[in-house]
């Protein structure tokens, strides 16, 4: 047999085989590899698909996650500022019924007018800085001591203590009062210096504890003296006082918002914490000498 002849069986013997297994049903190597790479898209297509609906319903639950946190956010803030709102009003109510108490125990024994003012042996003027963080002579200081002289020269008290802090040798209230009371004409002998006076209550109780005192008039500004008056009450003293001038503007708004917090210690130091002077010490003797004829008995009224 020639070669020609045996490529002529061949290729009918193949082209058989090929019919027989396609009528047979078997899959022939190109359409296995056609159905294998359809499959793999439809694979590839549902993954896709199923990908994309887990990127979908993760995005859904996100922004539903992001609308409850904002709406959270939202509640906690509003509920944080209605709670800060309650309690701000709460201190303002408080602070005001603690002024209005003070300022009530204080009632008619605080005086703006020196002709008004009862007599007493001594006058008590509490101290504060002569210079304002300005660097300016403090104007609540100024009035003080043009009170405390103009009380002295009125015949209202014979004798001033002059009660503040002294912390240093570069700062000593006291010493400045009484240097500055000595230019206003009142004689040094009858001024006598408190350097332990560190807050209003020690100057008040010193005064009586220290100074034997039980019966005096105080010298500040109006705020600051009804305290004063009511802590002389609180221990059991004849306490008046005399206003002085009150200043006006900016340089009256620290002191004021600070007297308001004073004023709740105040209630706080006599009404719950027993607050005693940090510091008493040997009595200091005051010799009080007046040719003045008014009735100097103690008022406890």
């Amino acid at each position: 047999m020639d070669v020609v002849g045996l490529t002529i069986k061949l290729s009918t013997g193949i082209s058989r085989m090929r019919g027989l297994r396609e009528s047979s049903g078997v899959v022939t190597i190109p359409t296995a590899l056609r159905r294998i790479e359809t499959t793999r898209r439809m694979n590839n297509d549902r993954k896709t698909a199923f990908a994309t609906m887990n990127v979908a319903r993760t995005v859904t639950l996100a922004n539903a996650l992001a609308m409850r946190t904002r709406m959270s956010a939202r509640k906690i803030l509003i509920v944080g500022v209605a709670s800060a709102a309650v309690t701000a009003l709460g201190l303002v109510i408080a602070v005001w019924a603690v002024s209005r108490h003070i300022d009530s125990a204080a009632g008619s024994r605080v005086y703006a007018d020196v002709e008004s003012l009862p007599h007493r042996d001594v006058g008590l003027v509490l101290g504060t800085s002569r210079w304002s963080s300005k660097g300016v002579e403090n104007e609540f200081y100024t009035a003080r001591m043009d009170a405390a002289a103009e009380a002295f020269h009125g015949g209202k008290i014979d004798h001033i203590i002059v009660s503040g802090s002294n912390p240093s040798r570069y700062y000593n209230e006291p010493d400045a009062m009484k240097k500055d009371l000595i230019a206003r004409l009142v004689p040094e002998d009858y001024i006598t210096e408190d350097t332990a006076g560190l807050r209003t209550l020690d100057s008040i109780v010193r005064a009586d504890k220290v100074m034997g005192q039980k019966s005096f008039t105080v010298i500040s500004q109006r705020s600051h003296a009804a305290r004063a008056v009511y802590l002389g009450k609180q221990f059991g003293l004849d306490v008046i006082a005399y206003c002085a001038k009150e200043p006006t503007g900016r340089v009256s708004y620290g002191p004021q918002l600070r007297e308001y917090g004073a004023r709740f210690k105040a209630i706080l130091d006599v009404k719950i914490l027993d607050t005693q002077p940090q510091e008493l010490g040997d009595p200091i003797r005051i010799g009080v000498q007046s040719s003045r004829a008014e009735d100097k008995q103690p008022n406890l009224d």
